[in-house]
């Protein structure tokens, strides 16, 4: 073996394994919830997607009654908010964005006004 294809092998793993090491990175810092991600009750339905630094949250409400979707959040150990915007139609529009990252932060969509909600979820 030369000195120059020795120089090349070496520069090919040098580069080699930070790039792994990092791919690997990316991966690991994902949830572990992220797999389930949509909620529904009865009018509204809701997504909600990692982010890059967090969570986005997603809704849509196809009826036509006066009701709109809306998503609430709850601390650990607090009480439900609302949260993000009212999406009173059936194209889903992002609601929030970058909630509760680490925090333990549950989340349920509702529908404004008439008081049901779809379970809740807890994103870490």
């Amino acid at each position: 073996m030369k000195f120059k294809e020795i120089v090349r092998r070496s520069s090919l793993v040098a580069v080699a394994v930070p790039t792994l090491m990092a791919s690997a990175m990316l991966f690991t810092t994902t949830p572990a919830s992220a797999a389930a991600d949509t909620l529904s009750t009865t009018g509204a339905w809701g997504r909600y997607v990692w982010q890059r630094a967090g969570w986005a949250l997603v809704a849509r409400d196809p009826l036509t009654d006066g009701h709109c979707a809306q998503w609430q959040t709850r601390a650990s150990g607090g009480s439900w908010q609302w949260a993000g915007i009212r999406v009173c139609t059936a194209t889903e529009t992002y609601a929030q964005e970058q909630v509760g990252v680490g925090e333990n932060t549950q989340v349920r969509i509702c529908r404004t006004g008439v008081g049901n909600c779809s379970t809740a979820v807890t994103l870490n």
